[in-house]
């Protein structure tokens, strides 16, 4: 950019003109984009996802609106907009709705715009706390709706921190996850990500948290890795009593200034 004198999406262009490529670019390139899926399944979930909504805002979905609400901390609003659900029964047992076969528990879509890309399903007494609708898509992004132009993102592990975060930090960052700190980028979001300034990592401080955050963090010097300040999480630190905006603001004013000063230092 600076030899050059160019913006960084005219920077990224001119690299990928060229016909060099690093060892390391290529070890840690995202996995190929994939497609979202048929527009048959898509309509047939989108059936679940409805009538999950009225059971879970019905009196048979008391406990799992608890749930939500006390133990998740989320506000109505926010599972209303995220149209979270609850398809009724015991947390090993399923239901066939619209022709699906759909784990019990509480339904979680993933929407990029219009696009339906997957429903996850946070089981209760079964061995696997999630489960998926099949014929969904792995390779959606939660949260990925809006990624140009915005100023910083945050990837969180799961969708119960990428929710709690839009909440309670909205304006600041955009929350987004892979669904686990397991899963792999692909390029269908990492082409939306190269204009994202700062791109912030609050996944677990375990094993697979740190390996995930690292795998990130290798596709660009714009991926920082931030704990939260006591929990194991986003949710356990709100529940605590923290304050997830001033601890978010806390830290981009910080990797920021960190920027500034080894730029002032070249």
């Amino acid at each position: 950019q600076r030899y050059r004198h160019l913006t960084f999406a005219e920077a990224v262009t001119a690299l990928e003109d060229t016909h060099y490529r690093s060892p390391a670019a290529r070890l840690h390139r995202p996995a190929p984009a994939v497609m979202p899926p048929s527009e048959e399944w898509q309509d047939a979930a989108r059936e679940v996802i409805e009538q999950a909504e009225e059971c879970l805002w019905s009196s048979q979905g008391e406990g799992a609106l608890e749930y939500l609400l006390d133990k998740r901390g989320l506000e109505a609003r926010t599972i209303r907009q995220a149209r979270l659900g609850l398809v009724p029964g015991e947390g090993r047992q399923w239901s066939t709705i619209a022709g699906l076969s759909v784990p019990c528990g509480i339904t979680l879509p993933w929407f990029t715009g219009e696009t339906l890309w997957a429903v996850k399903v946070r089981r209760f007494g079964a061995e696997a706390k999630y489960g998926q609708i099949a014929g969904g898509s792995s390779g959606g992004l939660y949260g990925g709706e809006a990624l140009v132009g915005v100023p910083a993102v945050l990837f969180t592990e799961g969708e119960f921190d990428a929710l709690l975060t839009r909440q309670e930090a909205e304006g600041l960052v955009t929350a987004v996850t892979l669904g686990s700190a397991s899963n792999t980028l692909n390029d269908r979001w990492a082409l939306d990500l190269l204009t994202v300034p700062l791109i912030l990592v609050a996944y677990d401080a375990d094993g697979a948290g740190m390996k995930g955050a690292a795998r990130l963090r290798a596709l660009s010097s714009r991926v920082h890795t931030i704990e939260v300040p006591k929990g194991k999480d986003i949710t356990e630190f709100h529940q605590q009593g923290g304050d997830v905006f001033t601890w978010l603001a806390h830290e981009l004013r910080r990797i920021r200034q960190n920027a500034i000063l080894a730029a002032a230092g070249r």
